[in-house]
């Protein structure tokens, strides 16, 4: 599976995605300079096995839209669980634990098996329910096999070990960040700026070319195919949900 680093740092990203760093403001238990080394041993070190406890964790991510370049889907860096406590405090609630250097490991080492999780998982189409805080019109998301496809090839961009200490420096007072990965918004699919090509062939339906060997680009397959890259926020969170581990 390709990978791709994160350049843009995690307070950035979290601008992008919610328009300030404001947004939800954490509850501290223990410092932040102990969850910051938490989370770097934990990026220092090999992945370890997925756990159901780490499944746990999982079905309650939060998906959204990461605008940039073309956007694509990510885990919200700022509250990556679902719920309006702090992500800590609801991965405590999850995990039944009041160790928070507990909750603070998993949630971690979730940052590094989403992509892992995605590239492999299994969901049988279907007819799904989105969460009630999902912001989406319709409540019943229709799974594809063209949207498993998809997310099976999608490229992820993430923070190394190396830039993750840059990163967490960025938090703004109380508010903690983690380092969530996103789907790169520029080539989501492949080495091509122009993804639908890219979606085009993982599909099984390419672009026909020219006679100089160009991509012929029809507007209608264009916007069908951007229609299904948009549908990849929803069949994202479906997955997460609902999804068999390979």
């Amino acid at each position: 599976m390709k990978r791709r680093p994160l350049f843009l740092t995690v307070a950035a990203l979290g601008v992008a995605v919610t328009g300030s760093l404001g947004w939800l403001w954490q509850r501290k238990r223990g410092g932040s300079a102990d969850r910051h080394t938490i989370v770097q041993t934990v990026f220092a070190s090999p992945l370890p096995p997925l756990t159901p406890r780490h499944l746990q964790l999982i079905r309650e991510l939060r998906v959204t839209w990461v605008p940039i370049e073309s956007g694509a889907p990510g885990i919200d860096p700022l509250q990556p669980l679902r719920g309006e406590l702090s992500s800590l405090e609801i991965a405590q609630q999850i995990l039944q634990t009041d160790n928070p250097a507990l909750a603070i490991q998993l949630l971690a080492e979730v940052c590094l098996w989403i992509p892992e999780f995605v590239a492999s998982a299994i969901l049988a189409p279907g007819s799904y329910r989105l969460p009630s805080d999902f912001s989406h019109e319709a409540k019943l998301f229709e799974f594809r096999a063209e949207h498993l496809t998809l997310l099976h090839a999608a490229l992820w961009r993430e923070v190394s070990a190396d830039d993750l200490p840059y990163a967490l420096a960025n938090e703004e007072h109380d508010q903690a960040l983690w380092p969530m990965p996103y789907i790169d918004g520029k080539r989501p699919y492949g080495d091509r700026s122009y993804y639908q090509i890219d979606m085009a062939e993982l599909l099984g339906q390419p672009y026909a070319k020219d006679a100089q060997g160009r991509y012929i680009l029809r507007p209608e397959k264009d916007a069908a195919l951007e229609q299904l890259h948009q549908q990849t926020r929803s069949a994202l969170q479906v997955l997460l949900m609902h999804g068999t581990p390979a």
